[in-house]
């Protein structure tokens, strides 16, 4: 009975390389819906949420870059709301987005990770212009107070002259130094 069960299963195996065989075809779409898959559910978590575009990106009429028209550029600050993915050429994800104009259509999802975020950038352009910008004089906490925040990177140094620190901030350089008066 066992051997009559691996030798149908060989054949059944046989039989679909062999289909594949005479259909390249249908092994490339295999390859792209296997590859659609996996990376869908690492994108999943964005449905519903709302974003805002950063860097400009392209909202196409179907689920493929066409450079022929059938795209156009998004521009920065723009509010995306993503809600559902679909398979694009070569088995890429593309997000169907609604933007806040009530336009719909697709963003591939790598750069709509990449060049999206979370943040209401608009609120958040309001804030900063609230709070206002770094200025001569204000200690490290009060850089910190205003619109920059907290610094992505300190480069801090102390020397004989005294520590001096470089931060990085939201791509923006901060510098400030706190020199030994007494010595020279």
């Amino acid at each position: 009975m066992v051997l009559k069960t691996q030798l149908i299963l060989s054949l059944i195996a046989l039989a679909a390389m062999t289909s594949y065989a005479k259909n390249p075809k249908a092994v490339i779409e295999s390859y792209d819906t296997q590859k659609f898959l996996r990376e869908k559910t690492r994108y999943e978590p964005n449905i519903g949420k709302d974003y805002w575009v950063e860097v400009p990106v392209f909202l196409c009429k179907r689920p493929a870059y066409d450079p022929e028209g059938e795209c156009e550029l998004v521009g920065v600050i723009t509010k995306l709301q993503p809600d559902g993915i679909e398979q694009g050429t070569f088995g890429a994800p593309y997000y169907h987005v609604r933007l806040a104009d009530g336009r719909t259509g697709y963003v591939d999802a790598f750069s709509f990770v990449s060049n999206t975020t979370a943040i209401d950038l608009e609120k958040a352009a309001a804030e900063c212009k609230r709070r206002g910008g770094p200025r001569v004089g204000m200690s490290a906490k009060q850089v910190v107070a205003t619109c920059w925040g907290e610094p992505s990177h300190v480069d801090r140094r102390e020397t004989a002259r005294g520590i001096s620190a470089v931060r990085l901030q939201q791509g923006r350089i901060c510098y400030s130094s706190q020199w030994n008066r007494d010595r020279g």
